[in-house]
């Protein structure tokens, strides 16, 4: 680790940022995931990493970027030539697992001042600069002419179309990753403590003393400690390594709790493409979601389908061995089961 960081100072400059949280901040450390959040991540890749992304990903988000001239968001979300994204388009998540509808309605209703003051910043050099080559976008300073609530909410509208475009159809895959790489740090949490669960997110993430530290590359070293109570620890399937959001002062408007992005772990929650093949893509995505109980009505909330398709979809998953139904008051809770299909017919 010390000759990773090592090597890092000399080529490029180290970037360290620490957040101070003793005890008790440590005992608020919590994790959460969102819909919102990918797309997020996966804008920022596309305009700071491209290369870190598969080629098909890269296509179809440039792809609609274009097509539906979504170019504020490009604008704005790419993190421009020093690399800072505001982080207004990544609201501070309420609970452990935000939905897509909820973090929209925050982004579209964020405080004008807290607007000002990242567009701000992000002018004044963390992502453009004075220079002809970094000079800030037209259609950005078009967009903040109109005012700050017309950029929240124009950008929200960009997002969800970005979103239902790119990411909807692999949203319940991505989500069973999350789930599944959670579940994995709340083991090691449960058995060696939260301290070893932080050291094995990234390997440029570090808990230490009292403390968080991310590194991360610069164009020069630089060390920036902040103090707080809390802390909020995303996986995203997009990110190469630990980042961090929301680095500012006690005094900046709206303060928010320091949040940071660490690369979710592969896992086995989704269904190999050979099964895709053999009951459909409705299907696995539903075997997907159905690591653990859930009704007809929450399956079609999180898969955004109708009952009806969801119904229709279980009823084939269940005669063929695949899923099993109990009833639990009201409700009845379908359950995946690891067993092959008894009949392959149903399938088809």
């Amino acid at each position: 680790m010390i000759r990773f960081l090592s090597k890092m100072i000399v080529l490029r400059g180290l970037f360290m940022i620490r957040i101070n949280l003793g005890a008790h901040g440590l005992g608020r450390v919590r994790f959460a995931m969102s819909p919102l959040d990918a797309a997020k991540d996966l804008l920022f890749a596309l305009g700071r990493s491209p290369h870190v992304l598969g080629a098909g990903w890269r296509t179809q988000a440039v792809d609609v970027l274009s097509q539906r001239r979504l170019g504020l968001l490009a604008v704005v979300a790419g993190g421009g030539p020093g690399g800072y994204a505001p982080d207004f388009l990544r609201p501070e998540p309420a609970g452990f697992q935000a939905t897509l509808d909820s973090g929209l309605h925050q982004v579209a209703t964020t405080p004008s001042e807290r607007i000002r003051y990242e567009l701000a910043a992000a002018i004044g050099g963390h992502s453009w600069g004075n220079t002809a080559a970094d000079r800030p976008p037209r259609l950005l300073l078009m967009a903040m002419d109109r005012g700050e609530e017309y950029v929240a909410q124009r950008i929200a509208v960009e997002l969800e179309q970005f979103w239902y475009a790119v990411l909807a159809p692999h949203w319940p895959g991505m989500r069973a990753r999350l789930e599944g790489d959670v579940a994995a740090r709340a083991s090691v949490i449960a058995q060696h403590g939260i301290a070893d669960a932080v050291n094995q997110l990234a390997p440029n993430l570090e808990w230490h003393d009292g403390a968080l530290t991310v590194h991360l590359l610069a164009t020069s070293s630089h060390r920036l400690s902040l103090d707080a109570d809390a802390a909020i620890l995303v996986p995203s399937v997009f990110a190469g390594r630990a980042t961090f959001c929301a680095a500012e002062p006690a005094d900046a408007p709206a303060p928010r709790t320091p949040l940071i992005v660490y690369p979710a772990a592969r896992n086995d929650c989704v269904a190999p493409s050979r099964g895709d093949e053999l009951i459909g893509t409705t299907r696995v995505k539903l075997l997907a979601e159905l690591t653990q109980p859930r009704t007809t009505r929450e399956l079609a909330q999180r898969l955004y389908l109708s009952p009806a398709t969801i119904s229709y979809h279980l009823q084939i998953l269940h005669r063929a061995g695949l899923v099993q139904r109990t009833r639990r008051s009201r409700n009845v809770l379908y359950q995946r089961l690891a067993t092959k299909p008894r009949f392959a017919d149903d399938l088809d």
